[in-house]
């Protein structure tokens, strides 16, 4: 069974290596783990990104992951859930999803049943149909406006007119239901 794990949480990690055994463990996705990797990979953890702007680099990092090696699987470990989180992960597209406090048999089971190529029985899948959907677009405005919190800085670096941007930001509150941008920056700064 080869692993990789995706973290900067050490409690996770020993708790990973204790339950699983021989794992591949890194801080955050990048390129260079492709690289390093020996033998393709049957599973990969992944953690929510601390900060929501870095989850453009996960999405990357996953589309490469699996254009390299058709038939891993992808799990995601969550601690906290918003339906703005919910979105961001479905876009991800994982085969499950697991809160980091379930107990440690159905963590177990549900990482040999993605490996034997089954459907784990406990695991808490999102589907997209439950989540609102946003392009990717409105991925990227999200996460350089998190990051910059401006959003003519973010039209420029996106290469962007500003009400495109504002466009976007539009859109993804009317799909959360959130009244202004005020509201969005806060459940953003929330994440």
């Amino acid at each position: 069974m080869n692993v990789i794990y995706i973290d900067s949480s050490p409690l996770c990690r020993i708790g990973v290596k204790e339950l699983l055994g021989g794992v591949l463990f890194f801080h955050k996705p990048s390129e260079s783990i492709l690289e390093r990797i020996k033998e393709d990979p049957d599973l990969i953890i992944m953690d929510f990104p601390r900060e929501i702007y870095s989850f453009e680099d996960y999405l990357r990092f996953i589309n490469l992951l699996r254009y390299k090696y058709l038939s891993v699987k992808l799990l995601f470990f969550i601690d906290r859930t918003s339906p703005l989180i919910s979105s961001l992960i479905s876009e991800a597209n994982p085969d499950a999803i697991l809160n980091k406090s379930s107990s440690l048999k159905v963590i177990k089971e549900t990482c040999i049943s993605l490996i034997d190529q089954g459907h784990p029985a406990n695991s808490c899948g999102l589907k997209k149909s439950k989540t609102a959907h946003i392009t990717r677009g409105e991925i990227a405005v999200l996460c350089e406006t998190a990051r910059t919190w401006d959003v003519g800085i973010t039209a420029r670096r996106l290469n962007l007119n500003p009400k495109t941007v504002y466009s976007h930001l539009n859109n993804v509150g009317k799909k959360f239901g959130i009244r202004n941008r005020l509201e969005l920056f806060k459940m953003m700064v929330l994440l």
